[in-house]
């Protein structure tokens, strides 16, 4: 191995209360080589992103390091440094990429703004040089219109495309160091296989050295040269990645090496005949118009006349890349942002309900968001946020809400200090647990699922996975589950919607659909689903150019622009493909197959 880029030597970190001490990390000792990848797998709370906050010293004040910890960033002492020193080396020497983009980005910035800030403050470009660096580097992480994308805010974009935007901050100053806290979390195959690769080429040409933090065994394996296994604050194991995901000798390592096994081979449900739906979406549309250009007619299409059903006790899934639409359709569902089309939940019309009307049907259809922890209220406890569910909707109160909070929090499998702790304590992982026994609360009958999953490690998403599908089977629940995890849809639905720019371009039984995909962009999302075999990678069909904006679509077929169906032609650039019957429940929306 060459000579370290990071060198880390017995790094220890514990947090000091009013009656006693907690230990975060105990006796860390790794090195990262210069343009090596290293990863760190862990089950949620295993310390994961606490040694990502001690690298970069962004710890809590009640916390220190313990005699004889160091972190050596090339020939310098990080640890030795001032808090005004060490200022200069975040973002400069090392960046990071935090695991919630929700948090880690300024919503009264523009994100060109703040890419561009970075390096207009370490003195690496003027105002205008670093704006078009930002643009850049906008296009280069797959984010379609960079330009005018540059000029929006935060919450104008996906979830996933958020998360590209911070990635996007962390490379733009070429750092020798980027350390990595679940970069990938919220991207749908072929996005996630892009950044992957763009972190790739970053190592590859600059020589950054990257420690990639991840719950996903599979991209781990695949994309790292050695991996570390945590659990309790401690390295328990370490190796090559293909040592630890095939055969791990530590218990946690074991633990999740079993339960990606687990997860991938589980039978799937076969689909019954649907009885009268519990929701049907008719024709829905959801426009976003543009303030900053009114009077001219402007704005982005997000859906664009989406139809499906779920019968009681059905789980449909919705995948598709960042900013495809998943996430309007269930802010839509929830009658919480404008849209056209219908709307019906049982007998009602939700389309046309206002005021306590829809505030009582929402009673009925709960929502586990996509960034939990920028929806829970940061400073009321856990328990308190459950409490409320209960008190909000005449359910229970006092004691009787606590008991009832306290039987979810055991359902979730969620550590006994974790009722009273407010969400910025706990991990990722706790915090999307929390989430989803908020969305309990009320009883619903119907969960709309964003990415329930995606912050979890594998065995927790196994057990939240068998949760669900319990509840759909023994309260006669139904689910919309949204993911970019095809692994999690094969697993819970039966039925699942592909999307691709506001539109549904494939759906059918879960299992035809993975197995048998027609529609090409279908064929090109599973070929990016990681494996754990590097040489998995080379059979990926990559999609060419970048995905249109939703602002300027294509004409014809909206994926014609990055198809390699050998049959494209003119026809593909003119008409709008309808969804075509290819058999029993089975459509895609291609005029070739």
């Amino acid at each position: 191995m060459t000579a370290p880029s990071l060198a880390v030597t017995r790094l220890g970190v514990r947090v000091a209360t009013a009656t006693t001490e907690r230990i975060l990390l105990e006796d860390i000792t790794f090195a990262v080589a210069r343009g090596e990848c290293v990863g760190v797998v862990g089950a949620s709370g295993a310390g994961k992103s606490s040694l990502a906050s001690a690298l970069i010293r962004l710890l809590p004040r009640s916390a220190y390091f313990t005699a004889g910890s160091a972190v050596r960033l090339g020939d310098e002492e990080l640890l030795a440094l001032d808090e005004r020193a060490m200022r200069r080396r975040r973002g400069r020497r090392l960046a990071m990429v935090f695991q919630e983009p929700l948090l880690a980005l300024d919503p009264a910035m523009t994100v060109g703004e703040q890419l561009a800030e970075t390096l207009v403050v370490h003195g690496l470009a003027s105002a205008p040089e670093a704006f078009e660096r930002a643009i850049a580097m906008i296009e280069r992480v797959g984010i379609g219109g960079a330009r005018r994308s540059a000029d929006r805010y935060p919450h104008e974009f996906s979830g996933g495309m958020r998360q590209r935007l911070v990635i996007a901050a962390a490379l733009l100053p070429g750092p020798e160091l980027v350390i990595a806290d679940e970069p990938t979390t919220a991207l749908d195959p072929t996005i996630q296989a892009q950044v992957l690769d763009l972190l790739d080429s970053l190592r590859a040409a600059s020589g950054t050295a990257l420690l990639l933090i991840s719950h996903d065994l599979d991209v781990v394996a695949e994309r790292c040269d050695r991996v570390l296994v945590m659990d309790d604050g401690r390295i328990v194991e370490s190796g090559p990645a293909a040592t630890i995901a095939n055969s791990p000798t530590s218990e946690a390592g074991g633990r999740l090496a079993m339960a990606r096994r687990r997860l991938t081979s589980l039978p799937r449900e076969v689909p019954t005949p649907a009885p009268e739906p519990l929701l049907t979406v008719e024709n829905l549309t959801v426009l976003y118009r543009d303030r900053r250009r009114a009077g001219r007619g402007a704005g982005v299409t997000a859906v664009d006349s989406v139809s499906f059903t779920i019968a009681p006790r059905e789980a449909v899934g919705l995948v598709g890349e960042s900013g495809c639409g998943k996430t309007s359709i269930a802010h839509a569902i929830l009658r919480l942002i404008p849209s056209g089309g219908a709307i019906r939940f049982g007998t009602e019309a939700l389309h046309t309900l206002e005021g306590e009307a829809l505030r009582r049907q929402r009673q009925r259809i709960q929502l586990i968001p996509q960034d939990a922890g920028a929806s829970l209220t940061p400073h009321l406890t856990a328990g308190e946020l459950v409490m409320e569910g209960f008190e909000v909707h005449g359910i229970a109160e006092g004691a009787e809400a606590r008991r009832r909070a306290l039987l979810l929090f055991e359902e979730m499998n969620l550590p006994a200090h974790a009722f009273a702790s407010r969400p910025g304590s706990l991990s990722a992982g706790e915090r999307q647990r929390v989430a989803i026994a908020r969305a309990l609360s009320t009883s619903p009958e119907l969960l709309v699922c964003d990415e329930p999953v995606a912050s979890v490690d594998a065995p927790t998403r196994e057990r939240l996975l068998g949760l669900l599908d319990r509840l759909r089977r023994d309260r006669k629940l139904s689910l919309l589950f949204i993911s970019h995890d095809l692994g999690s849809v094969q697993r819970i639905t039966s039925r699942v919607l592909v999307m691709y720019l506001g539109r549904v371009v494939e759906s059918g039984p879960t299992g035809q659909v993975i197995d048998t995909p027609r529609m090409p962009y279908t064929q090109a999302l599973l070929s990016a689903v990681p494996t754990g075999d590097p040489a998995r990678r080379r059979t990926r069909i990559v999609l060419a150019g970048e995905p249109p904006s939703p602002a300027s679509p294509p004409s014809g077929c909206a994926f014609h622009t990055r198809c390699p169906h050998p049959a494209r032609d003119s026809a593909c650039t003119t008409q709008v493909p309808p969804l075509r019957h290819l058999g029993p429940g089975h459509n895609a929306a291609c005029l070739k197959v």
